[in-house]
């Protein structure tokens, strides 16, 4: 008796197993046609997804978008599988979703990325493959949406400092997204143009520093020069200045000019001209507007037709006399034109309004280049 129980319970595993293998390979076959209904299914090219950074109105990103809402639509067969198939995972072909997608977009700065590979495999790995177009080492950052227009983007994972060329990275999509369809993206951080084109100027995006060199983010104020002087003094107390001297200059600075011999900007920059200051304040192809950018105050200036923009942080500035530092809620920025042998042009703005006026050479002000 006991013999035959047994008989019987290997019997019955053994149908177990059968029914279960046979169940699986249905689950595969039903999902496999979905997929390739889905893949024939594509709308037409050209028609544009909302709440898509960047837009997806190319031949290629309207397909992109479309492949990816067939995968999301398999994630629970994929899920399935890994069940059924891991730890061997045996079968990891059928769980393998190859995507490709060129170009893409770039951050809007200077920096972009294109010629986009992303492979989908057990156990719930993403293989990303691009290519990286950047003035230097950059950040760039992948995210995930189950739906880019109710619950936006998600960051799956950043890539921290890669370099101009191929670059592959890996994500993890079980540490993150689970269920439902996905839309993927890339977008590079932290990588600043030295100018833009605004008005027909290209203005730098970031202050000088010490003489010859640009501070390194849009916000901080870099270092105070007096008129046609190239030597800078500090936006904070204690005052030093770019030589290690702490005694102020008071004595007016000769020439009609901003010589270059006496300009701090970087190679390829000078003091920008008060002409080239006015058409910063020119209304009707400039914006200007007081806002803060990570906490610090000042003026953003945006081309109305290219979008491009700078922000000019409102550092304050040195008195003429003394050097005192007065913060005071106020940008002052020195042109390379005199209005007499005292006194130069320089912009000046507040909270309140922005304006072209006539200082005192000695006075130490913030100095944003233009490329030459």
């Amino acid at each position: 008796m006991k013999h035959k129980l047994k008989n019987l319970t290997a019997k019955a595993q053994r149908e177990i197993a059968k029914s279960v293998k046979t169940a699986n390979t249905m689950i595969f076959f039903a999902s496999l046609v979905f997929f390739l209904r889905g893949l024939v299914g594509l709308r037409p090219c050209g028609k544009k997804l909302g709440g898509v950074r960047g837009g997806l109105s190319s031949p290629r990103r309207c397909h992109w978008a479309e492949i990816t809402r067939t995968f999301g639509a398999l994630r629970d067969f994929f899920h399935s599988c890994f069940l059924a198939f891991v730890p061997s995972c045996a079968f990891a072909l059928s769980c393998l979703l190859l995507l490709a997608v060129s170009p893409l977009w770039g951050d809007g700065r200077g920096a972009a990325i294109s010629n986009i590979k992303l492979s989908y495999s057990c156990p719930c790995k993403v293989t990303v493959i691009y290519d990286l177009d950047a003035a230097k080492p950059t950040d760039v950052q992948f995210f995930y949406s189950s739906d880019t227009v109710a619950y936006g983007w998600l960051l799956a994972t950043t890539f921290p400092q890669k370099t101009a060329g191929t670059n592959t990275d890996y994500w993890d999509c079980a540490a993150g997204a689970t269920y439902g369809q996905f839309f993927f993206k890339l977008e590079v951080v932290n990588d600043i143009p030295e100018c833009v084109m605004i008005n027909g100027v290209c203005w730098a995006t970031r202050n000088v520093d010490m003489p010859g060199t640009f501070a390194d983010n849009p916000e901080d104020a870099g270092m105070f020069y007096q008129w046609n002087r190239k030597v800078g003094w500090s936006s904070t107390n204690p005052m030093v200045n770019s030589e290690g001297g702490t005694t102020w200059d008071s004595s007016t600075p000769p020439g009609t000019t901003w010589e270059p011999a006496n300009d701090p900007s970087p190679p390829g920059y000078r003091v920008p001209t008060q002409a080239e200051i006015q058409t910063l304040l020119n209304t009707t192809y400039v914006t200007n507007v007081w806002t803060t950018e990570n906490g610090v105050p000042g003026r953003r200036f945006t081309d109305k037709d290219n979008g491009n923009s700078i922000f000019l942080p409102a550092a304050g500035y040195r008195s003429s006399g003394s050097g005192t530092l007065d913060f005071g809620g106020i940008g002052s920025y020195w042109s390379s034109t005199q209005s007499n042998a005292n006194f130069a042009y320089g912009l000046g703005f507040s909270n309140i309004n922005t304006s072209i006026g006539s200082n005192g050479k000695t006075y130490g002000f913030s100095v944003r280049p233009v490329a030459e």
